[in-house]
């Protein structure tokens, strides 16, 4: 799950941010123990027995010990302050598995979470008829944390963070960290899947992941592997690692707006060149006040950008000190500045050897 660390050089309004929510997490995870349940589980039985305990007091860590829990059924949490934990060093060994990607019937969702400060740590979720994780936005499931987990194959998003719309909801200060999301056969099961698809979320932070095959198998474009929009507000993607995905890191869509926040030392490589439906490696929308710093990209397919900047919208924009094989585009009228970004065609001048390797396999 380790990958090697980059170097990034990042605005200090960002670092500010950066620090504030490990100064948060750490808060939490400094808890004394006395104020914490811990159950320890090994069977899907006593699983369903320690999530509805936990969701009538909070505060409490789940354990999961080593095997497959085959899930009948949506967990949900409703209780602030939970925690699932299974093997942060070797999250394969711990799995919740729903009931296949086309059986929307059985479990659409593997975890539903509305309730603040969830945590799911060395966990590995796969096979959901609908999305692996969904975050309620609309009841403010702020603070959630994702981190050394394999998130794969859903029918749609692996996670998807919802929002309340009209009422302005949305599920706040988020932080994803070293975890990797994926498809298994190299393309999903339909165009309408990605990786983290968050509505109207404000500062979060994704950070030393890695995102995989988040490909569709026709000609119609898969949803990005990161994207913020619909309200989305001084996020943070930071350092990490974008191989064969349709879309890489996208910030707004036209008619739902983005604002601020920094997409910085990513690495985007897509080298199947035939794929039909490839496109951008990032992609600013609608999305004005926002830094895109440091990242590399290496597109093999047709489409012709690696980055663009679209809309009137996108103004006060900073793009600068990328590496790419494609150009940097603008599109309908937006505005940024740019300073020093290069273009290197050959693959070895914008990947590293270690970079290579996890790429590959």
């Amino acid at each position: 799950m380790k990958k090697p660390l980059k170097i990034s050089r990042i605005t200090m309004g960002t670092l500010c941010f950066s620090v504030f929510l490990a100064i948060s997490q750490m808060t939490l995870a400094q808890t004394p123990p006395s104020n914490r349940s811990v159950i320890q589980v090994s069977d899907i039985y006593s699983f369903y027995q320690a999530i509805n305990q936990a969701n009538k007091s909070g505060m409490t860590d789940i354990k999961l010990a080593p095997g497959s829990y085959k899930i009948s059924k949506t967990v949900v949490i409703t209780a602030p302050n939970i925690r699932l934990i299974g093997n942060p060093q070797d999250p394969s060994s711990t799995r919740l598995i729903g009931h296949g990607m086309r059986n929307r019937s059985a479990v659409e969702n593997i975890l539903n979470v509305n309730a603040k400060h969830f945590t799911l740590d060395g966990i590995k979720l796969s096979d959901a008829g609908n999305h692996l994780i969904q975050i309620s936005g609309e009841r403010d499931a702020d603070f959630p944390v994702l981190k050394n987990c394999i998130l794969q194959d859903s029918y749609e998003q692996l996670v998807k963070v919802s929002s309340g719309g009209n009422s302005k909801k949305a599920s706040d200060y988020g932080v994803v960290d070293n975890c990797e999301f994926k498809y298994t056969n190299k393309v999903g099961p339909n165009y309408y899947i990605g990786g983290l698809d968050a509505h109207g979320a404000k500062g979060w932070v994704v950070a030393n992941s890695i995102f995989r095959n988040i490909a569709s198998p026709d000609k119609r474009v898969a949803e990005f592997a990161i994207h913020f929009w619909n309200g989305a507000k001084s996020n943070t993607v930071e350092n990490n690692i974008i191989i064969n995905c349709d879309r890489g890191i996208g910030f707004g869509l036209q008619g739902r707006p983005a604002e601020g926040g920094a997409i910085v030392n990513n690495l985007i490589v897509h080298q199947v060149t035939d794929n039909p439906s490839s496109d951008v490696g990032i992609i600013l929308e609608q999305t004005p006040n926002t830094q895109v710093l440091d990242n590399r990209i290496y597109l093999a397919h047709n489409y012709p950008n690696a980055i663009e900047y679209r809309f009137k919208e996108t103004s006060n924009v900073v793009i600068m000190d990328n590496v790419t094989n494609k150009p940097i585009q603008k599109r309908s009228n937006a505005q940024a500045s740019l300073f020093n970004n290069a273009v290197k065609k050959s693959l070895s001048d914008i990947v590293t050897s270690d970079e290579l390797s996890i790429i590959n396999q």
